[in-house]
């Protein structure tokens, strides 16, 4: 056993002093060597860099550009001009609510519109004899709308029928009186 653990440590120092000299010889060399494999990798890795800025920048420049322009495309296709499209639709609607309408709240209450006060509040009726007072921008979508009011003039439609039914009702009306 004694022979096995010298034989172990004297071929340990051997190379350890192998390699102290190795090192101290190669110490030089090793540091030049090192800088100069540098210098030449450096100019491998930026030649390349180099040759590409040089020619074709122009093409270079629009096709790192082309990926933001399809980005910038793709958003406003599906996102900012359906956004605004709906925009313009609930801005109609709630321009369009009338007195007699049947409308959702943003609140999910369901109620007709007894009157419009002003462009901005709207009373609308939820139950019996229950008036809630709410903004008009708070009106989610008109369930029901109505038809024009009696005295409002249409240009459309059969409102010739319409003005024979108030003819005949005053003409019976002044008969019984009169």
């Amino acid at each position: 056993m004694v022979g096995r653990e010298n034989f172990a440590a004297t071929l340990s120092a051997r190379m350890r002093a192998v390699n102290r000299d190795l090192a101290l010889r190669f110490q030089l060399k090793s540091i030049t060597n090192a800088l100069h494999i540098a210098r030449e990798s450096d100019m491998f890795l930026i030649s390349p860099a180099y040759a590409q800025a040089a020619g074709g920048s122009s093409t270079g420049a629009i096709m790192q550009m082309a990926p933001l322009a399809l980005i910038f495309v793709v958003f406003y296709f599906f996102l900012i001009r359906p956004q605004q499209k709906k925009a313009k639709e609930t801005k109609a609607m709630l321009e369009a609510v009338r007195r007699g309408d049947r409308v959702v709240t943003g609140g999910g209450i369901i109620g007709t519109v007894a009157k419009v006060v002003n462009n901005d509040e709207v009373l609308i009726d939820i139950a019996d004899n229950t008036r809630v007072r709410v903004v008009r921008s708070t009106i989610v979508s008109v369930l029901a709308k109505t038809a024009p009011a009696a005295g409002a003039k249409d240009n459309g439609g059969d409102s010739g029928a319409n003005d024979d039914a108030a003819k005949d009702e005053t003409k019976d009306s002044a008969k019984a009186g009169g």
